[in-house]
């Protein structure tokens, strides 16, 4: 799972220990779809298998893979190993004759000298990148110099008609600098489940925030960011932005702004102060509806340098065509790509990425399996999507989305499989944003026939419904879920099993040390896993509905639009 989206949105650490051991139940949704029993689907059932599993996981995880980084040699091996499966057990290529769809990159080294000068009435400041903010070019653009622009403090950065909101009214934000919070303007006591309630909505997300202001005008967005928030110091934002990123060469945004990036909380309330305003007023003043965006008084000049080099990565697609409805698409999603290598370090250099991501890629190896072993075959096609750069920014399933093999109004749904964990058997699983579309109905009967209850995020507010690979698909429209395994919250795990967890977080995810272990990993969990992503798919194979998302959810009128319904 992505970490993080990109140096310009915004950061927060995913809680894995949350995830999967403090979730609570969610209340039924509709009713379920029956999944009929068949020899020929325990036939394919039968082939999801604990030793091939870690067979996948051992190969993808080892150090010959060098950490699987996009563009490197470790990419080659990794796109040859999955299409060598992929041909193996049947599946059609999908992009002239190969199974990988080629996604252009573009590698983005900020420059870390550069500062932001502001003045105003009360006097002047210098803020400094690293120390104050960490901006980017959301373009690569080599050089972007902004001269005297006027800055505004626009609230939360939200425009949402459904709720009535506009941060920006008719304020003229053309050239400007706007900074904004973080998240959304959240409940209300008159209004508990304004903007989802607890959780993150779309419209707290760094991307809502730079299109809203870029389709105004706006040249650069800086959103708040408070030391510490999510669990991550600024500090280590800051070394981690240092590095070279990863940017799609087309996103596909129509509008993005020259600039997006963080301000340190402090930063900004000095910026705010050169204008004579107090920052806590300003906050106040955005949590009522009705805000409009304001000038802080203030004028800032900065120019940022990016060294820019291009880079190329690829997704691997391959195809089960359907028996009877060959134009209709179920498809699964898992990412590929971990972060590579850090020759700076002392010690073990290699990033492995075991549990994220070689995981979710030995599940849809595995899965591409169980469908070649399904009798009779799908009425519905099946895609297995190994994406890449995920861990980059979701990139490789956002270009997919942009530039997609097969129609996205033909695409029933995705499901998406990010970061198994390979401690025993689970009885339950944690749907990311769950309530959100009719997937999980059928993912929630899969889960039933495996033993399995389905509970919802209890951290929703940190937006993992937001980071993995399922949501470029969701906000283009597309029915999608992101599940995973983990104990039932009715019952306290064992303090072994919270060990495993805490263990993991704090000293193997995103670090050497997430390799594959024989001697400590139990796939039972993850050959549970499978079969309930299995049973999912062929549930939506077999029938002839095209799920939809919720009444009132934000992306239902874009699935609906797509469909022409």
């Amino acid at each position: 799972m992505s970490p993080r989206a990109p140096l310009w949105t915004s950061t927060c650490l995913f809680s894995f220990v949350a995830i999967t051991a403090c979730a609570t139940k969610s209340p039924a949704g509709g009713p379920a779809p029956a999944q009929t029993p068949s020899d020929g689907l325990a036939a394919a059932v039968a082939t999801i298998r604990a030793e091939d599993l870690a067979s996948h996981v051992e190969t993808l995880a080892s150090d010959a893979f060098a950490g699987r980084f996009p563009g490197t040699a470790g990419e080659v091996k990794t796109v040859s190993y999955i299409s060598a499966h992929f041909a193996r057990v049947g599946l059609r290529p999908t992009v002239g004759g190969s199974f990988a769809q080629p996604v252009p990159l573009v590698s983005a080294t900020p420059d870390p000298s550069a500062t932001l000068q502001a003045h105003g009435a009360r006097g002047a400041a210098t803020l400094r990148w690293g120390d104050d903010l960490l901006v980017g070019s959301p373009a690569a653009t080599p050089e972007v110099t902004l001269r005297d622009a006027a800055v505004v403090f626009a609230g939360h950065g939200v425009v949402a008609p459904e709720y009535g909101w506009d941060d920006y009214g008719d304020v003229d934000v053309k050239g400007a600098i706007v900074v904004v919070l973080g998240g959304d303007p959240g409940p209300s006591p008159q209004e508990p489940t304004r903007f989802e309630g607890a959780a993150l909505s779309y419209y707290g997300t760094s991307w809502h925030k730079g299109e809203a202001a870029a389709s105004r005008g706006a040249a650069a967005v800086l959103e708040l960011r408070a030391d510490g928030h999510g669990g991550v110091a600024w500090q280590t934002l800051a070394v981690g932005a240092r590095a070279p990123k990863m940017l799609l060469e087309d996103d596909g945004r129509p509008h993005k702004p020259a600039l997006q990036g963080l301000i340190r909380e402090e930063a900004a309330a000095s910026l705010a102060s050169l204008g004579g305003h107090e920052l806590a007023q300003l906050k106040a003043a955005a949590a009522t509806s009705g805000f409009r965006a304001r000038s802080l008084g203030v004028r800032a000049s900065i120019t940022m340098k990016t060294e820019r080099a291009a880079a190329l990565s690829h997704n691997v697609i391959g195809v089960l065509p359907g028996a009877r409805r060959p134009d209709e698409y179920v498809v699964y999603t898992a990412h590929w790509d971990h972060v590579g290598v850090r020759p700076e370090l002392s010690g073990d250099k290699i990033f492995n990425g075991a549990v994220d991501n070689a995981t979710g890629t030995a599940a849809l190896l595995e899965l591409a399996e169980a469908y070649a072993a399904l009798t009779p075959p799908p009425e519905r096609s099946i895609v297995f999507m190994a994406t890449t750069a995920e861990e980059q920014g979701l990139l490789g399933a956002r270009h997919y989305a942009a530039h997609p093999v097969f129609p996205l109004r033909d695409t029933v749904g995705v499901i998406n499989m990010d970061a198994l964990f390979p401690f025993g058997a689970f009885t339950s699983m944690t749907v990311v944003g769950l309530g959100s579309s009719e997937l999980e109905d059928y993912l929630t009967a899969a889960a039933r026939e495996v033993g399995r209850t389905v509970h919802a995020d209890p951290s929703p507010e940190l937006g993992a419904f937001f980071r993995s690979d399922h949501y470029p698909f969701a906000e283009r429209g597309v029915p999608a879920i992101f599940a995973v395994g983990g104990p039932d919250p009715a019952a306290a795990p064992s303090p072994a099993l919270i060990e495993r967890f805490v263990d993991y977080v704090q000293r193997r995810y995103h670090q050497p040390g997430d390799e594959y272990n024989a001697a400590t990993w139990d796939m039972t969990g993850i050959v549970q896993d499978v079969e309930v992503f299995l049973r999912t798919g062929v549930a939506l194979a077999r029938d002839d509905r095209f799920p939809n998302w919720r009444t009132g959810h934000v992306f239902r009128a874009r699935r609906d639009a797509m469909r022409g319904s």
